[in-house]
């Protein structure tokens, strides 16, 4: 009787470190394939999101027709389109649960953010530094928990500045509140726009540059 339960506590041990290698081996294959373009979905959605920012803020402050705040919609659109026109390079790693679960994450994430700008469009700059705080924050959870996951400190980095920065949002809006009675004109509310922008570059395009650069470098001395 006793050597059973030696047996089955060996096996349930013996089974947790199999589950537990296997889970690593199975973050280790994602990871190796990401470096492939481990940059790439970080420049195509930073440079989108950035363009389409930069573009709506120029629309409010030459006083275009309110419809063009739509153009908002393009962002997921465009994102999508580079994303296959540029694809990412072949890799012999097969795909995991870890891929997987990743594109559950920024599916999700990217979901999310439809009724969002919906509402931004419907109600303009009286809601818009809650919201493009609350975008930049649910962009960032994505890529962190992206980071954590394939352990990569750059991507994680880059969430955290996100996830920080999206108070800055909050912050501005108390400095307006706190100008006097008529100093505030519409440029200034336009400016949120520029702070959505500027933390998107920190966010994600600086991480994706750093990450290219690292996987160019790492493939000329693989070729060396």
């Amino acid at each position: 009787m006793e050597t059973q339960k030696n047996n089955t506590r060996e096996e349930r041990e013996l089974n947790v470190t199999e589950s537990l290698a296997l889970i690593s081996r199975m973050i280790e294959t994602t990871r190796q394939r990401l470096n492939h373009d481990i940059g790439r979905p970080l420049l195509i959605w930073g440079y989108t999101t950035v363009i389409v920012s930069l573009a709506n803020y120029l629309f409010n402050i030459t006083g275009c027709h309110p419809e063009w705040s739509l153009t908002w919609f393009l962002i997921p659109v465009i994102g999508y389109l580079l994303n296959h026109l540029f694809p990412a390079k072949k890799s012999t790693e097969p795909r995991t649960e870890i891929d997987r679960i990743l594109g559950v994450v920024w599916s999700t994430a990217s979901l999310s953010l439809i009724p969002t700008f919906a509402i931004v469009c419907l109600h303009g700059l009286s809601y818009r530094h809650n919201l493009l705080g609350l975008i930049v924050l649910v962009m960032a959870i994505a890529t962190t928990i992206t980071g954590r996951i394939v352990r990569s400190k750059i991507y994680t980095f880059g969430g955290y500045v996100g996830m920080l920065l999206s108070v800055s949002f909050a912050l501005y809006d108390h400095w307006l509140q706190q100008l006097p009675k008529g100093a505030v004109d519409y440029k200034l509310l336009c400016n949120e726009i520029l702070i959505f922008a500027a933390i998107f570059t920190l966010m994600m395009i600086v991480p994706g540059h750093i990450l290219v650069y690292r996987s160019n470098r790492q493939a000329k001395q693989h070729h060396v």
